[in-house]
């Protein structure tokens, strides 16, 4: 038992840097663009989760706050496995990436709230009304504290550390700054994971954050990994082979409902109905931190050993199969959306474009990121009609109020083509960053309208060729286009004649070792 207990430390600072690297990735302002994701569709999700998991554990016997708890273990999802998988698959950018990402954070936010409500739940808390506003008070107060640092103090600190060039100096100090604030939180009577996260978020708000991250991510695969082998370690593997039946059929039926509930809450956010099928499907599983609360609820004694066992191994049963729930999310989400009766229920989230266009014709651009912007700057300066296509809702409502002719609409649908004038436009310009979702687009495009000129962007080489397949006459390969800026300068610092720049890079375009 000694060796479990030091790997569950060590599976604590896996938890630690995981929800420190997720504060990276986020930063406050992507966090304040998302907050209708996070608030209405994570709260939704979380809420509605914990209802159906304590009325079903109200059916099975249990008492009222035994049931609470179970609906908190069965809220959350892996934010581990999910994020790496669709990261690897390039589907961040996708559809129903924006609310998945939405809901995970909400998940991981809700996981302080949940372990200070444990010891309410089992009666061990002397004053609860005095205990929950002392928490309100210090988690004001802290995130008054990482708003400034974040603005000010953290940022200086970091460009002097950085100008002495010493990498190894520079993650100690990383390291320092998110054990420092994670001690901070804990001294408050908050947790060690939720100042992890502040102290990544604090980071996120410098020039050094995309560097930060690179950095620790080694860290942060390793030790997470010790986590789940202590969740292995946790697991009787012969109490799982003895109620496999009962395992299969709890875990089968915590997949639906979740998928069920999760997809329900991403419509309450606004997303399309693709979008919100995708999010249910990918977020179906118990997630690592129900883990952490499962271990707090055991020592306030509100589960037992069986029941441990039993959340142990439908979790983990729920686990094995996320990474095909996520591979095949985004495909499972459009053929949902497609149900007739789901296309007519929710006409107006697929598509909410009603003006006319010039008879001059126009560019449809599907997604407003960096590389749309500059499509529609582009379009304002030379006076081409342009209207966007975008399922951010927060950035529609955003943009729309700029001026921007933009729709909230998942372009993989032919009908949703049809109703942004894809048979009027000059062309198609896809701009999204997820390449499955880009060859989705262009594939959906060539079938509704065969002949419309198609320019799509995609990150790798590998996938040009596969968008040409599709029909798309023009890709552009981020990582060709970088390889021919780098030479173009590289070439110029050595006084090349521009018939030189010119030869040079058309060898790159052309050359198979190049070309997509």
């Amino acid at each position: 038992m000694a060796s479990v207990h030091e790997v569950e430390l060590l599976a604590e600072v896996g938890v630690m840097l995981l929800l420190f690297t997720i504060g990276l990735e986020l930063s406050l302002g992507k966090l304040m663009e998302m907050r209708r994701l996070v608030l209405v569709g994570g709260g939704a999700q979380v809420g509605l989760a914990i209802v159906a998991g304590g009325l079903a554990a109200l059916a099975l016997g249990l008492p009222m706050n035994s049931a609470v708890f179970i609906g908190f273990l069965v809220s959350l999802s892996s934010t581990a496995i999910v994020l790496k998988v669709m990261q690897e698959r390039g589907e961040m950018g996708g559809p129903h990436g924006p609310p998945t990402l939405g809901v995970l954070v909400f998940q991981d936010l809700i996981v302080v709230p949940m372990l200070l409500m444990i010891p309410l739940l089992a009666g061990q808390a002397q004053d609860p009304i005095k205990e929950l506003g002392m928490f309100v008070i210090k988690a004001i107060g802290i995130g008054l504290l990482v708003w400034f640092g974040a603005r000010r103090y953290v940022p200086m600190a970091l460009v002097r550390v950085v100008r002495l060039r010493d990498p190894e100096l520079f993650l100690m100090t990383l390291l320092m700054l998110g054990l420092g604030i994670a001690l901070l939180t804990a001294q408050a009577g908050l947790s060690l994971a939720l100042g992890a996260f502040l102290a990544g978020l604090v980071v996120s708000e410098s020039d050094y954050g995309h560097h930060a991250l690179s950095m620790v991510m080694p860290f942060r695969d390793v030790f997470t990994s010790l986590f789940f082998v202590s969740v292995g370690m946790l697991m009787d593997a012969g109490f799982f082979a003895a109620h496999l039946p009962q395992v299969l059929i709890g875990a089968a039926l915590l997949i639906a409902i979740k998928a069920l509930l999760t997809g329900g809450a991403s419509l309450l956010a606004g997303t399309t109905v693709a979008a919100a099928a995708g999010a249910g499907i990918a977020l179906a599983q118990v997630g690592e931190f129900s883990f952490v609360l499962a271990q707090a609820g055991m020592d306030a004694g509100l589960m037992d050993d069986e029941g441990r066992q039993y959340f142990l191994a439908i979790s983990v049963a729920t686990m094995a199969v996320t990474p095909v729930l996520v591979a095949l999310a985004g495909g499972w989400g459009r053929k949902i959306a497609s149900i007739p009766f789901l296309k007519t229920q929710f006409a107006e989230r697929e598509d909410d474009i009603d003006a006319p266009f010039s008879p001059l014709g126009h560019l449809l651009v599907v997604g407003f990121g960096a590389n749309g912007h500059a499509v529609w700057e582009l379009a304002q300066r030379q006076g081409i009609p342009c209207r966007v296509l975008e399922t951010n809702p927060d950035t529609v409502r955003r943009e729309r109020a700029n001026g921007v002719d933009i729709h909230f609409g998942d372009a993989s649908r032919e009908d949703v083509l049809h109703h942004a004038g894809l048979d009027k436009a000059l062309a198609l310009v896809v701009t999204v960053p997820a390449a499955s979702a880009t060859q989705h687009v262009v594939a959906a495009a060539k079938a509704a309208c065969p002949d419309i000129p198609v320019v799509a962007r995609t990150p790798f080489f590998t996938e040009g060729e596969t968008l040409r397949e599709l029909g798309a006459e023009h890709v552009v390969v981020v990582d060709r286009e970088a390889s021919v800026a780098l030479i173009t300068r590289i070439l110029k610092l050595t006084r090349a004649t521009p018939q030189e720049i010119a030869e040079e890079t058309l060898w790159v375009r052309r050359h198979e070792d190049y070309d997509a």
